[in-house]
């Protein structure tokens, strides 16, 4: 009985305190989603909350000057 009550009270203090990042998580969709982009796929939307919400992953350096070589 106590191991169950005690795997349950760890549950309970592992819940976030607040829903600030929910908050911000529902911000940053709403910035991405605009009338003239509603209608992209869930992965899509996905992506680019990740990218948001995270930054951009790391490249390595052969990659990254590929990028600015041909963006320029």
């Amino acid at each position: 009985m106590y191991r169950q009550l005690s795997l349950v009270v760890e549950i309970f203090l592992c819940a976030p305190i607040s829903t600030a990042t929910v908050e911000r998580d529902f911000s940053t969709m709403n910035r991405i989603l605009t009338d003239l982009r509603s209608r992209l796929t869930t992965e899509y939307l996905e992506q680019l909350m990740r990218i948001s919400i995270e930054g951009p992953s790391d490249l390595d350096d052969d990659l990254k000057d590929l990028i600015i070589y041909y963006w320029k």
